[in-house]
């Protein structure tokens, strides 16, 4: 029984340890986000430590999909001005309302409370002076090329991928040249 129960323990500590989110921190890489071309806002989706570190759910803006909600790890992703719907989902649908300004960030923070069968997620729009001191330390997990330390100039923040240009969506699960650009070396 007792050597059923170590096994059991360093299961579950192996589990949880190898969750959170690796990569360069916040402090790190802020100085490399892009400059939000006019018109567009950014929308920054985020998780601090806390319960539930194995339930990693999707999250959706619009219904299209932008990332995972991983413990200690952040994201982001330009979009055009205008109203949006960001959704996570595990055994329960959790939504919010965004409404993006030209220029503005959006500060979206994931947690997960207890479920009946998994942790149930739940989104919370914070404010700047919130969100930034959680932040410092969170690791980057978005798909925008990020090098820490290294600051990018104008013309580099021009190839990064942002979304869609206002007016013209990409059908759903499409890559578009946008996408690719920033998978470019700059010169």
């Amino acid at each position: 029984m007792c050597r059923s129960f170590r096994w059991l323990l360093l299961a579950a500590v192996v589990v949880l340890t190898g969750c959170a989110a690796t990569g360069p921190r916040y402090a790190e890489v802020e100085s490399n986000f892009p400059s939000l071309r006019p018109g567009y806002g950014r929308v920054l989706v985020y998780r601090p430590a806390g319960m539930g570190a194995a339930v990693q759910p999707e999250v959706r803006l619009n219904g299209e999909l932008i990332g995972k909600a991983q413990p200690e790890g952040f994201f982001f992703v330009d979009r055009a001005a205008g109203r949006y719907t960001l959704t996570v989902a595990t055994e329960v649908r959790a939504t919010a309302d965004l409404e993006l300004a030209d220029g503005a960030t959006v500060f979206v923070q994931v947690g997960i409370s207890m479920g009946l069968f998994v942790g149930q997620p739940r989104l919370t729009v914070q404010s700047p002076a919130t969100a930034m001191p959680q932040l410092a330390a969170l690791a980057y997990t978005g798909s925008v090329p990020l090098v820490a330390g290294q600051a990018r100039g104008r013309q580099a923040d021009a190839a990064l991928p942002t979304g869609p240009a206002p007016g013209r969506a990409a059908p759903p699960g499409q890559v578009t040249l946008d996408d690719l650009s920033g998978l470019l070396p700059t010169r």
